[in-house]
């Protein structure tokens, strides 16, 4: 199945990583392929640490905040070299499921088109498990999902100046 965890709330990487942990625990095989986020991610970090079977890759420069990311040709290069592995790993079959974490900014940032998208869950459909992460899911990707859920943000510290806080927003 296809599962996508959208919208403007806490939560999304969270919920893909926790379903994650629990196929690793029930013996299937997992990989992670993380956009726009630096290797050194908590989640990433204990993933390594807990669960070495859990495979996780991409590559992202560290973020700057200061760049505007819909502009940033080294995040979009590092975008496509990103959905290409992933695209590889869907080609090698040897996965149960397959969490594609910030590919809905990806995608909204149109650093990977509509069409390979779909060509990617074309071939993934039936034999891996797909979750798919981050804000502005685009509709057709809702369309072709059989599961989404969105995140809403009722209230967040940050609205009131809390920076984001080390192992619990990153």
């Amino acid at each position: 199945m296809i599962q996508v965890y959208t919208g403007n709330g806490k939560g999304k990487t969270t919920a893909a990583w926790g379903l994650a942990l629990r196929a690793v625990g029930q013996g299937l095989k997992v990989a992670v392929v993380q956009f726009l986020k630096p290797p050194t991610s908590g989640e990433r970090l204990a993933a390594a640490r807990l669960y070495p079977e859990l495979s996780a890759f991409g590559e992202t420069r560290p973020y700057n905040p200061n760049i505007d990311q819909r502009n940033s040709a080294e995040l979009k290069a590092d975008s496509r070299s990103n959905f290409d592995l992933a695209r590889s790993l869907v080609l090698t079959a040897n996965w149960d499921m397959l969490v594609l974490d910030e590919i809905n900014m990806v995608l909204h940032y149109d650093f990977v088109s509509r069409t390979e998208m779909l060509e990617l869950l074309d071939l993934a459909r039936d034999k891996i498990e797909v979750i798919c992460t981050g804000r502005y899911a685009p509709d057709w990707l809702l369309d072709v999902a059989d599961l989404v859920t969105e995140m809403i943000s009722i209230k967040h510290p940050s609205e009131h100046g809390t920076s984001a806080r080390k192992g619990i927003e990153y």
